[in-house]
């Protein structure tokens, strides 16, 4: 083999390593990559929280979920599920899903489990509880 042949295939193999570390280093600071998985971050009503009456549960999470698999159940202490409205994005703030109660829920304690889909494909899931008093 040539020098000339050796070189080329030499800096080939430094152009691919160049690519190759380019793609697996940490960008600028503050750069995000395109996909990246979520949280959420808070509730309404919150987890623990005692509340007077609930006819909306909201999430906000830290990114967009995606609506296709989305899920939002109530269910009471006796594990019955609770008549709620399909999840949905809220209109002005795309990282917000929600879920409308008809009835309005009855004095008693309530566990939401939660899932949604981030856009790297990521299922996302939790729970947490919130007490409804009577007024």
């Amino acid at each position: 083999m040539s020098v000339t042949v050796r070189l080329r295939k030499a800096r080939r193999g430094a152009a691919f390593l160049a690519v190759v570390a380019a793609a697996l280093l940490p960008g600028p600071a503050g750069a995000r990559p395109a996909f990246e998985h979520i949280t959420m971050d808070r509730s309404v009503p919150a987890d623990g929280e005692k509340v007077g009456q609930v006819n909306e549960i909201r999430l906000f999470f830290s990114g967009a979920p995606l609506m296709r698999g989305a899920s939002v159940r109530v269910v009471n202490s006796a594990r019955s599920l609770m008549r709620s409205s399909p999840p949905a994005a809220d209109a002005t703030d795309s990282k917000q899903l929600f879920v409308t109660i008809d009835p309005t829920l009855p004095p008693g304690t309530y566990v939401v489990q939660w899932r949604c889909i981030a856009d790297d494909g990521h299922v996302m899931r939790g729970d947490f509880t919130f007490e409804v008093t009577a007024e």
